[in-house]
């Protein structure tokens, strides 16, 4: 019993330390439990407190290529890692493969038209809760919107319109798989590529 005890004080005297400069760099003082413990996964690997690293998809689209190096930059800054990375330009052929469940719609050949107009930057991205961290990060579909309710998101910062919101992001683990899948066949999408 005496040596379980010296054992936990020893551990607590090594890791708080460590504890301790993780909290130190926080942009917030009033963080809530699961955004701290998700600061603390995405600085220490602790397997007991964290979950694996999942994918998603970003797609920088073309209006927000412009930006695409502070884009890139703000993702990585908040514990994404790029597992790959391509620059394209879409043909009108890919563009329907990509978004086939939304050739019905009114806004469909103005989608073609905007995504085929210029290059494309494709990153796929892991981290702890991956798809939902980072359609937090881009913010609503409307930049209008977002910069009034979260002005420090991408398509905040970034954004015109509806559709030119500069940035796309898998919306479920399902479309992450699948898109990853579209964009990175000819690749192994866990590959890591240095960058």
């Amino acid at each position: 019993m005496f040596e379980s005890i010296k054992v936990l004080f020893v551990l607590i005297l090594f890791y708080f330390p460590f504890f301790f400069l993780v909290l130190i760099p926080s942009n917030s003082i009033f963080l809530r439990p699961e955004d701290l413990q998700d600061d603390i996964c995405t600085k220490l690997a602790l397997p007991f407190l964290c979950d694996e690293p999942s994918v998603t998809l970003a797609v920088i689209k073309p209006d927000g290529m412009s930006h695409e190096s502070q884009i890139k930059a703000i993702i990585e800054e908040n514990g994404f890692k790029i597992i790959n990375d391509k620059t394209e330009k879409l043909d009108v052929e890919q563009v329907s493969a990509w978004y086939s469940d939304k050739q019905e719609e009114p806004y469909y050949p103005s989608l073609v038209e905007y995504l085929t107009r210029g290059p494309i930057r494709v990153l796929a991205l892991s981290r702890r809760k991956a798809v939902p961290k980072l359609r937090d990060l881009i913010g609503p579909t409307n930049p209008d919107m977002a910069r009034q309710s979260f002005p420090k998101t991408i398509r905040a910062l970034y954004g015109t319109d509806i559709q030119e919101n500069a940035i796309h992001a898998s919306d479920s683990r399902e479309s992450a798989e699948k898109e990853i899948k579209f964009f990175f066949a000819e690749q192994d999408p866990t590959h890591t590529r240095h960058l």
